[in-house]
């Protein structure tokens, strides 16, 4: 019955696997501090630029007076639609710093395209029905430099003609992002 249970539900560890998730722990806390920062800097950025973002944490999102009643933080995850399938799909296999997987919980961040990967199997009437946009793009924020994020998704964004060329980023004199031109103000 034991061997059932742990083959089943996949709760059996390893000793090495045991001794990872136990040295992991210790540093969980300020990995999701530093990921959570990083997704609000992300997440900023984007709707500054016009786009539509789900994200628990913005002050946009329907429910963000639910989840900040019901969280201590807005976690690392994000979506956020571009209009246009093509350019989505542009975005996502532009980036170099982000990785292309639909991974969860890891310190380096990961772009994906639900409708073209963790979703695809779902027939394209039921997600329309289920309201999943074709061209969401979604985001998991790591630990990495947020301005080296910003930078790279920038340059994507740019890249597959979701921002006008004319709106280049500023740096200051260490070539960290001091501003973004163009952007409304928030």
């Amino acid at each position: 019955k034991i061997y059932y249970v742990i083959n089943a539900t996949g709760t059996g560890l390893t000793p090495f696997d045991s001794w990872l998730l136990l040295r992991g722990i210790k540093t969980l806390a300020v990995r999701m501090d530093r990921q959570q920062a990083n997704a609000v800097r992300v997440v900023q950025f984007l709707e500054n630029h016009g786009f539509k973002v789900h994200f628990p944490g913005s002050r946009n999102h329907p429910q963000f007076e639910l989840h900040q009643r019901m969280s201590t933080g807005p976690g690392a995850v994000l979506s956020f639609e571009t209009g246009d399938v093509g350019i989505s799909e542009r975005i996502v296999e532009g980036t170099k710093l982000w990785g292309i997987s639909v991974s969860f919980g890891c310190v380096n961040s990961l772009i994906s395209m639900p409708c073209r990967m963790s979703h695809a199997s779902i027939p394209a009437h039921i997600r329309a029905e289920r309201a999943l946009p074709e061209d969401l793009i979604r985001l998991c924020v790591g630990i990495e430099d947020v301005d080296d994020l910003l930078e790279d998704l920038y340059a994507s964004l740019v890249t597959a003609g979701a921002l006008p060329i004319g709106k280049r980023l500023a740096l200051n004199g260490v070539g960290r992002v001091n501003e973004w031109i163009g952007a409304p103000s928030s």
